[in-house]
C-alpha cells in the first residue's frame, strides 16, 4: 500500500524524548511461499495472525487493487470487506495523495524507486463517511510466485493526536498564567505605592478640584487592582478563603441579584437538586464566578433571552471522553447556559485566554472566563465550556463534592453495563471525533451501526433501512433540521425506531421549544452511561 509525501514519525506509543528505533529499510521484496497471491490469500495459516490483529492489515498488488483487508481496517475506515476487495486502494485516500497514487505506483513498477516502502509515517486516511483521520502506516514489499504485493499495517492516531493537541494547550494556557501572575504581582507592587502616595495627598489642604482630581486617581487605581486580582486568579495565584458552603443555598441566595444585575429582558430560571452537597471554596469567589458567567450570558443576548442555572450531582469515570478533561471523581456541576448567538471553534478555542474578547473595546477586559478558569484549577475544580454558533453557550464548573457518610450511602453508583444483542442503531452526528467514540462504543456494545452526518441523510437511512431499531441524534446540527425535526420526521417515515436526543446543553435548554419527553443523553457521557440509556430505550 503506498502513501507518498509526509515527514517520517516515530512510531505511535514512544514516550515524549525517547529515541525512535531505525526504520527497516527492505532492500529486496521478501519472497513468500506459495504459487500466486490467491493461494495466500486462501490460506488459513496465514489468515490467522491478521484476522486477529487489533491494527488495520491491508494488502494490494502492484496496480494499487486491494486483495485482502482483516477485519480491523474494515472497522477502521467503515466498510464492508466485500465493499473493498477489488477496489483500488486510493479510495481510502483523501485529495491530493487519491490523484496521484497509480502515477507513484507506476513509477515504482518502471524504476524501482521506493519511497514509503520499507519505513513507517505518519499520514491521512479517508472513511467511507468522508472523515479524513490520522494515521501511522507502514509498508513492506513481497512476492508471491509471479505476483507483487504490498502489506500496509495502519494505526488509528486519532486519541494520540487528541491527547497532543490537549497536552499544549494546557502547556499554552500554564505558560500564559506564569506570565500574568509575575505581571500581576509586579503591578500590583506600582499600585500599592500610587495608592499610598494618592492617600497622603489627600490627607493634605486641597482645592476641591484637586480633591476632585485626587479622588479619581484613586478610583482608577481601584479599577487597575481588581484587574491584577483576576489575573492572578487565572494564574491561580490569589488568596482563597476557603470554607465548606451548600452549593443550593449559595445560588439561591444569589437568584434576586443576578435577576436585579440580568436586567428584565433575561428570563433568569434556576434549577437547583435539593441537597445537592457542600464543597470546599471561596464563597466570595464562587459569587463573582457566577456573576462573571451570567454578565457574560447577558451580553450575548441583546435582545433577551433565557440563563438557566443548574446544579447536580455528576460522576466522572475513568472512560469520559469529551472536552471537559476533568479528573475522574464525584463533584457538584454548576451550569450557566444561554440562549444567545453562541461562538465559533475559533473563539471557543481562545475564549479563556486572558483579555482576549469579542466585545467592542471599552466594553469589556477579557478577563472574566480567565478568572473563572483560574478560580476553579485553584480549588481542584474544572470548567467546561460548550458552545454553538446560534444557538447559545453553556459554561459547566465542576467542583469537587465532599462526601459525607450519608452522602456515599444514597450515591451508590450503578455499576453495571448493560450489552447489546446485535440491535443496529442509527448515530446521527456531525462532529466527526464525536461520531467516532460513540461508534466504538457502540460497536464494543455489541451493536451494529448506521451513521448519518445530518439530519437529511439521516431521513434517506431510515427510509431504506428496516432493521434500525433506535436512533441517537444528536440536537444541533447543520444543514437546516436540527435534532428535534429529524425526530419528529423520523416518526412520521419511521414509527417504529426509537429516538434519544444528546447534546452538550442541559435537558431543558436542548429541548426549548420542543417536546421534552424523549429520552436525552447529555454529552459528554460514559460508556456506562450510553450503555444504560441505549438499553432502557430499547427494552421500553
Amino acid at each position: 500500500m503506498t502513501f507518498e509525501r509526509g515527514l517520517p514519525t516515530p512510531a505511535p506509543g514512544l514516550r515524549a524524548g525517547a529515541r525512535a528505533p531505525a526504520p527497516v529499510v527492505l532492500e529486496q521484496a521478501y519472497q513468500l511461499p506459495g504459487s500466486t497471491l490467491k493461494d495466500l490469500i486462501g490460506d488459513n495459516r496465514f489468515l490467522v495472525v491478521p484476522e486477529t490483529m487489533v491494527d488495520g492489515l491491508i494488502v494490494i498488488d502492484v496496480a494499487g487493487t486491494i486483495h485482502y483487508v482483516n477485519p480491523a481496517c474494515t472497522v477502521l475506515f467503515k466498510y464492508a470487506r466485500e465493499h473493498l476487495i477489488g477496489q483500488n486502494v486510493k479510495m481510502l485516500m483523501p485529495s491530493p495523495f487519491r490523484e496521484h497514487h497509480d502515477g507513484y505506483l507506476a513509477r515504482h513498477r518502471e524504476t524501482g524507486v521506493k519511497r514509503i516502502i520499507g519505513i513507517g509515517r505518519e499520514l491521512q486516511g479517508l472513511k467511507s463517511d468522508g472523515t479524513i483521520f490520522p494515521m501511522y502506516l507502514s509498508v513492506g514489499q513481497a512476492r508471491t510466485g509471479e505476483d507483487g504485493i504490498f502489506v500496509g499495517i495502519i494505526y488509528d492516531l486519532t486519541e494520540k493526536k487528541r491527547a497532543e493537541e490537549t497536552i499544549l494547550h494546557h502547556q499554552k494556557l500554564d505558560a500564559i498564567g506564569q506570565l500574568s501572575g509575575g505581571i500581576a504581582h509586579d503591578f500590583n507592587n506600582i499600585l500599592s505605592v500610587i495608592g499610598g502616595n494618592l492617600e497622603m495627598i489627600a490627607a493634605g489642604d486641597l482645592s476641591p478640584s484637586g480633591r476632585r482630581a485626587v479622588a479619581r486617581a484613586q478610583e482608577a487605581a481601584a479599577r487597575a487592582a481588581r484587574i491584577t486580582q483576576r489575573l492572578l486568579a487565572f494564574a491561580r495565584k490569589q488568596p482563597l478563603n476557603q470554607q465548606v458552603i451548600d452549593v443550593t443555598k449559595a445560588l439561591g441566595d444569589m437568584a434576586e441579584m443576578l435577576q436585579r444585575t440580568i436586567g428584565e429582558a433575561v428570563a433568569v430560571e434556576m434549577h437547583l437538586t435539593p441537597g445537592v452537597g457542600q464543597v470546599s471554596t471561596d464563597i466570595d469567589q464562587f459569587e463573582t464566578a457566577i456573576l462573571n458567567l451570567a454578565v457574560n450570558a447577558r451580553d450575548a443576548m441583546p435582545s433577551g433571552g433565557r440563563l438557566v442555572i443548574e446544579a447536580e450531582r455528576v460522576t466522572i469515570g475513568d472512560d469520559m471522553h469529551g472536552d471537559e478533561e476533568t479528573p475522574p471523581g464525584d463533584y457538584i456541576r454548576v451550569s450557566i447556559s444561554d440562549t444567545g448567538a453562541g461562538m465559533t471553534p475559533e473563539v471557543r478555542a481562545r475564549a479563556i485566554e486572558p483579555f482576549f474578547t469579542t466585545k467592542d473595546v471599552g466594553s469589556g477586559t477579557g478577563l472574566g472566563l480567565s478568572m473563572v478558569y483560574g478560580f476553579m484549577k485553584q480549588i481542584g475544580g474544572h470548567a467546561n465550556l460548550y458552545s454553538e454558533v446560534g444557538q447559545g453557550t453553556r459554561v459547566s464548573l465542576f467542583f469537587p463534592r465532599l462526601a459525607t457518610n450519608a452522602a456515599l450511602e444514597r450515591d451508590t453508583p450503578d455499576t453495571s453495563i448493560p450489552i447489546g444483542a446485535g440491535e443496529t442503531i442509527l448515530v446521527v452526528e456531525d462532529d466527526a471525533d464525536v461520531r467516532q467514540i460513540t461508534v466504538s462504543r457502540l460497536e464494543g456494545l455489541g451493536y451494529r451501526l448506521r451513521i448519518a452526518v445530518d439530519g437529511r441523510g439521516a431521513l434517506e437511512v431510515a427510509k431504506t433501512s428496516n432493521d434500525i431499531r433506535l436512533a441517537l441524534i444528536d440536537v444541533v446540527m447543520p444543514g437546516g433540521m436540527d435534532g428535534h425535526a429529524v425526530a419528529d420526521e423520523m416518526e412520521k417515515i419511521a414509527p417504529q425506531i426509537k429516538l434519544i436526543l444528546t447534546s452538550g446543553y442541559s435537558p431543558r435548554m436542548a429541548a426549548s421549544g420542543a417536546t421534552q419527553s424523549r429520552a436525552f443523553l447529555p454529552k459528554p457521557s460514559t460508556r456506562a452511561q450510553v450503555a444504560r440509556i441505549v438499553r432502557s430505550v430499547l427494552d421500553s
